[in-house]
C-alpha cells in the first residue's frame, strides 16, 4: 500500500512565494525584515554563546523570559518563548483545537493560522479585511460559532499594515465568549506610531482568554535566530510552555534574546525602527503625490494595489524583490534603507 498522509497536508500550499530565482534582484524588500545586522551587544552575546554549545540550553528558558517579562512590567510566569512566534501559534491551536472544533482568522493575512487550525483538526472561517487592511472585528465577532474555540487576530495585519486600536480590540474581546482563546499577533507591533507599543499590554488584565504573540524577527532583526514569545495567563503560559519541543530555543537563540532586551540592544532597535518609521512615512507622502494606489501602513511594510505580475515585473527592472500577493490584489514591499526604498519608489513613480 502507498503511504498516505492526512487530507489536510495535501491542501496546505507548498510556498506562498513564487519560484526561486538562480539570480534574484539584489534589493531584497520581500520578506519584512530588518536591513541591518543585529546588534553589537547580540553579535557578541551569541558567539560567546556559541563557544557553550557542548552544553544543553536551559530547558526553561528562565533568563530569556526574565528579560521579556522586565520590558513588558509583567511577572515571568505570564511569558512563554519558542523558536518563532510561528511555533507558538501552532501550540496554542494544539492547546485548544480539535476535530470537531472552529476557528476564526482575517484574511488574507498571515498564512501560519489556517495551516495551524487545520493541522490541529480544527475547520475554520475566514472573515475579510475592512477596506483600510484592518480585521472587520465585527465580522469577526458574527463569524464565532458555539463550537469556536480560538480566534486569530494580526494587528497590524500582514499583509496590509492596516491597525485595529486599543479601544477596538478591548470592544472586540467584550464580545468574545470566555472560554474562546484569542490570538493577537503583534509581530509588528514595534512600528506602530498611532498609540502606544504597549497600549495592548494592559488588556491581558482584563481578559483572561488573551494571548499577545511578538517576535524578534522584525524590531531586533534577528529572523535567521528564530525566537517569539507570548504573553498570558499564568495558566496559558505554563501549558504552552509543557507542551513545547524540548530545548526548541537553542542556547545562542536564547542568549540572543537577553542580549536584545538588555539597554544597549533596546536603544538599537528603537533607533532602527525610528529610521524604518521616518522611511516608511517618506514612501507614503511620494506614493500620494504620484497618484500610486496603496494601503497606508502602521508595519515594516506598504502593501501597493495593481497587477501583482506587472509590479514585480517593474520592481526587478529597478533591482529590487518584492512580494507578490495576486489573491489580495497587489504586492508587499518592505521598507528598507533609504537607497533601498528609492529604488522601489524608482520603480513605481
Amino acid at each position: 500500500m502507498t503511504l498516505e498522509f492526512r487530507s489536510v497536508i495535501d491542501q496546505m500550499l507548498a510556498s506562498p512565494n513564487r519560484p526561486a530565482r538562480a539570480t534574484p534582484p539584489p534589493i531584497r524588500l520581500s520578506q519584512n525584515e530588518m536591513p541591518w545586522v543585529p546588534a553589537p551587544v547580540i553579535v557578541d552575546a551569541m558567539e560567546k554563546a556559541a563557544r557553550a554549545t557542548h552544553r544543553y540550553p536551559d530547558y526553561h528558558r528562565t533568563a530569556a523570559r526574565e528579560a521579556i517579562a522586565v520590558s513588558m512590567g509583567l511577572d515571568v510566569e505570564r511569558i512563554a518563548i519558542d523558536n518563532g512566534s510561528g511555533s507558538l501559534l501552532h501550540g496554542l491551536a494544539r492547546l485548544v483545537c480539535e476535530p470537531g472544533v472552529h476557528g476564526v482568522y482575517c484574511w488574507p493575512s498571515f498564512e501560519a493560522y489556517p495551516a495551524a487550525l487545520g493541522l490541529a483538526g480544527a475547520s475554520s472561517t475566514p472573515v475579510a479585511l475592512a477596506d483600510d487592511g484592518a480585521m472587520d472585528l465585527p465580522a469577526m465577532a458574527a463569524a464565532i460559532q458555539p463550537e469556536t474555540r480560538i480566534v486569530y487576530l494580526c494587528n497590524p495585519n500582514n499583509p496590509t499594515g492596516g491597525l485595529v486600536g486599543v479601544d477596538g480590540i478591548r470592544a472586540f474581546l467584550r464580545e468574545v465568549p470566555s472560554h474562546v482563546l484569542v490570538v493577537l499577533d503583534e509581530a509588528y507591533r514595534e512600528f506602530v506610531t498611532s498609540e502606544p507599543v504597549e497600549a495592548t499590554t494592559a488588556l491581558l488584565e482584563e481578559f483572561r482568554n488573551l494571548v499577545i504573540l511578538r517576535t524578534l524577527s522584525k524590531s531586533h532583526g534577528l529572523a535567521g535566530v528564530r525566537a517569539g514569545y507570548a504573553a498570558t495567563t499564568p495558566r496559558t503560559a505554563e501549558a504552552l510552555r509543557r507542551t513545547s519541543v524540548g530545548f526548541a530555543l537553542n542556547s545562542i537563540a536564547e542568549a540572543a534574546v537577553i542580549a536584545a532586551f538588555s539597554p544597549e540592544g533596546q536603544r538599537v532597535a528603537a533607533d532602527r525602527i525610528a529610521t524604518i518609521v521616518s522611511e516608511r512615512g517618506r514612501m507614503e507622502q511620494a506614493l500620494r503625490a504620484g497618484g500610486v494606489s496603496f494601503l497606508p501602513s502602521q508595519s515594516n511594510f506598504l502593501f501597493l494595489h495593481g497587477d501583482a505580475t506587472q509590479l514585480l515585473a517593474r520592481f526587478e527592472e529597478q533591482g529590487v524583490l518584492a512580494r507578490p500577493f495576486p489573491h489580495a490584489g497587489g504586492v508587499r514591499i518592505t521598507v528598507g534603507l533609504p537607497a533601498e526604498n528609492g529604488a522601489a519608489l524608482t520603480a513605481l513613480l
